[in-house]
């Protein structure tokens, strides 16, 4: 019905007319004793007849559709390689992939076979393409030249040739791909979203809907298309694969599920969850869209996901990763976590360095350091807490002062050890010092500036420190210009002393010694240059060794009674 005449056509002229003549012969034009050049309207039958009378095959079975189509051209020819022949059968028979099409899907069928334009235009007949040629805004057109349909919604951007039928099951696939190019999901599993026409097998079990103009999506869960079960997640991801390795499918259980270390995440806070499967507002594109919020941006982090590597880049959920050996995991390579996957065990200063977690996040971790006991609070966006909110929370043991520091460390050697215990403790020749002589002592535990800053801690040296003048501080591990180790005396006097800058370590004794802190007798000013000291200062036992009153020694004062 496409071309009238073909090569064979010409080839054979004899044949055609005896085509002819038979034809207007069916229509009682020509008849004994009737001339050709007198009108005469032929005997009307049906139209379905009438059709069937120049095209198609009147005793052919089927319904009249099917008798009025090729095979058999105008010419008689019923080879699918006559332009006029061609893939008719194939589009006017219905089959396992589609329905029957109608003639005004391609052509104008006109009421009467005698209509004007219809069999008084030359040949081929004309293609006008109707509705479902043009959906989606496509605009068809019939190539004569390489005999195909080009730009149709019926056959994509496929390349079918009118006059090289093929079947329609071996034609599957070359309408569109299988399945489509991105932005279609990238799953072969079509029966997922497209249920109502196709079963699991592949098969099309409703091919009156299949070409038909629309594209029928029954996606209503979410795991119709990944997941599996009730749980949306993958494994499965859209294109079937359930492999760990594939960038669709990584840790998606892992965050979901939760572990061993950490909550369940839910969905959105990777991704944009649609209220409803759409297909064309949610299933768009491959990879899917990966939008870090919530959690991820815990502490003003700026969460990025890196396709190139398969990272979470600056989460708060991982952390900078605790060293370089071990950074950020990779989404696709699953492995078993540690604590120090995500953060150092200790994280680094200013946390405290201190291997003990459940000292301060008892309510989260176990005695043993190790195991989460509330996952449900565990990489939630908050740092739980809780001590006790006295200082040996931290450091102390029997009292407030190390040892133990906040590194565990309980030697003399330690730099936050030293002569702690010495100076809180207090000596038979000195007093107790307070911790605030020395430290900023905080209201409570979390108040700024005490366990948010780097270790060591401040020294800011005060009250007996600075008495008689000094200016007392602390500076290369000695304690410098202070009264308390007689640096600076009454009127601002060097005691002579052999160790007025005492180092804080090593704890040797030498710093406790007599004439450590001042001479003995100390220098001039100091009256008489004698060592029998209870004879001024009535605070000393007779063997001039210990103080009858030790917290009133290294106070600041200078207690003497002349004789």
């Amino acid at each position: 019905m496409v071309e009238a005449r073909s090569a064979s056509r010409r080839a054979q002229p004899k044949a055609w007319w005896a085509a002819a003549l038979v034809s207007l012969a069916s229509l009682g034009v020509l008849s004994s004793g009737t001339s050709c050049l007198s009108r005469r309207d032929p005997p009307r039958g049906s139209a379905n007849d009438e059709c069937a009378a120049c095209h198609g095959e009147p005793s052919r079975s089927g319904d009249s559709l099917l008798r009025s189509a090729p095979p058999r051209d105008l010419s008689g020819g019923t080879d699918s390689s006559y332009p006029g022949v061609g893939a008719h059968s194939i589009h006017l028979y219905a089959s396992d992939t589609h329905a029957a099409f109608a003639c005004t899907e391609c052509h104008v069928v006109p009421e009467r076979t005698d209509s004007p334009g219809h069999a008084d235009d030359a040949a081929p007949a004309e293609l006008v393409f109707g509705a479902l040629a043009k959906t989606g805004g496509r605009k068809p057109a019939y190539d004569r030249v390489a005999r195909r349909c080009d730009n149709s919604y019926c056959h994509g951007p496929s390349e079918a040739v009118w006059t090289e039928p093929r079947s329609s099951a071996e034609a599957c696939g070359t309408c569109h791909g299988l399945p489509p190019a991105a932005p279609h999901p990238q799953s072969k599993l079509c029966s997922s979203c497209h249920g109502e026409v196709i079963d699991a097998a592949g098969k099309l079990f409703s091919p009156s809907l299949h070409v038909d103009g629309e594209v029928q999506v029954s996606a209503n869960s979410c795991t119709q298309c990944h997941g599996s079960g009730d749980d949306p997640a993958p494994p499965r991801d859209v294109s079937g694969n359930d492999s760990l390795s594939a960038l669709g499918v990584g840790a998606h259980q892992a965050h979901l599920a939760g572990g061993r270390w950490s909550r369940p995440l839910s969905c959105q806070e990777c991704h944009d969850v649609p209220a409803e499967p759409d297909y064309f507002d949610h299933a768009d594109g491959l990879p899917a869209e990966v939008r870090l919020r919530g959690v991820a941006q815990t502490g003003d982090r700026e969460p990025a996901w890196q396709p190139r590597d398969a990272r979470c880049a600056d989460s708060w959920c991982h952390g900078p990763g605790a060293t370089p050996a071990e950074p950020t995991p990779a989404w696709n390579r699953v492995t078993r976590l540690s604590c120090t996957s995500c953060h150092g065990a200790p994280p680094p200063a200013p946390h405290p360095q201190m291997s003990d977690c459940s000292r301060c996040h008892g309510d989260m971790v176990g005695s043993d350091d190790v195991t989460i006991i509330a996952k449900d609070r565990h990489v939630d966006g908050h740092v739980d807490v809780k001590l006790d909110q006295s200082c040996r929370s931290c450091h102390g043991g029997d009292n407030a002062a190390p040892p133990r520091n906040v590194d565990g460390d309980s030697s003399l050697r330690a730099r936050g050890v030293g002569a702690h215990q010495t100076h809180v403790l207090g000596t038979p020749r000195s007093r107790a010092v307070p911790c605030a002589e020395c430290h900023v002592v905080p209201e409570e535990v979390l108040a700024p500036g005490h366990v948010d800053t780097r270790p060591p801690a401040e020294v800011v040296l005060s009250g007996t420190a600075n008495s008689f003048g000094g200016e007392a501080r602390f500076s290369a591990g000695r304690c410098v210009d202070t009264s308390c180790h007689g640096a600076v005396f009454p009127g601002g006097h060097r005691s002579g002393g052999t160790a007025t800058a005492p180092s804080w370590l090593p704890v040797d004794g030498e710093q406790l010694a007599c004439g450590s802190c001042h001479a003995l007798p100390p220098p001039r000013p100091h009256p008489y240059y004698s060592q029998d000291c209870g004879r001024c200062h009535k605070n000393l036992t007779p063997d001039g060794q210990s103080f009858l009153r030790p917290d009133l020694h290294v106070d600041g004062v200078v207690t003497f009674e002349l004789p």
